[in-house]
């Protein structure tokens, strides 16, 4: 029980922070709520998860991306508007939910070339570079297919 975190229920928090967690969940609505009782009067919560639209699944629908990410522990995956409704169905202000593209282009490009991941650590060096990782993130949150969601949700008090 996240309410009872030893204090008594005395220890509030400015931030709470969630990576990679929420689309493991059973019940996430419960856990945001429960998170959120230990939110000071103003307190943030930070929430990324895999966007259910990343560009792998939805553009390019790469059997080996699909694979690796419809596995058994994703319990949900999340768009910009169900990342949304979850914050407001936990009672939540949503300030703000945003695509980020966390793997750069190489990542991507070996996904489709040999179907695995960790193409920055092979392709990276000659392809990778600030400029064209901004452009490719720039692309694919136009459409809303980047890799990775990031939420801001705020206490309602």
């Amino acid at each position: 029980n996240l309410a009872n975190n030893g204090g008594g229920g005395q220890n509030k928090y400015d931030v709470i922070t969630a990576f990679h967690v929420i689309e493991h969940l059973q019940d996430p609505i419960e856990i945001l709520q429960q998170l959120a009782s230990l939110l000071k009067e103003n307190g943030k919560m930070i929430i990324e998860v895999p966007n259910a639209n990343d560009a792998l699944l939805t553009i390019y629908h790469n059997k080996a991306f699909q694979e690796f990410t419809y596995w058994s522990p994703h319990l949900y995956l999340y768009n910009t508007h169900t990342l949304r409704k979850l914050g407001e169905k936990a009672g939540l202000k949503v300030e703000f939910v945003k695509g980020i593209q966390r793997y750069p282009l190489s990542n991507t490009l070996y996904w489709l070339a040999k179907g695995k991941p960790a193409g920055q650590k092979i392709w990276g060096n000659f392809l990778d570079n600030k400029i064209l990782q901004e452009s490719y993130e720039a692309s694919l949150a136009s459409v809303g297919a980047t890799d990775t969601l990031i939420a801001l949700f705020s206490k309602i008090d």
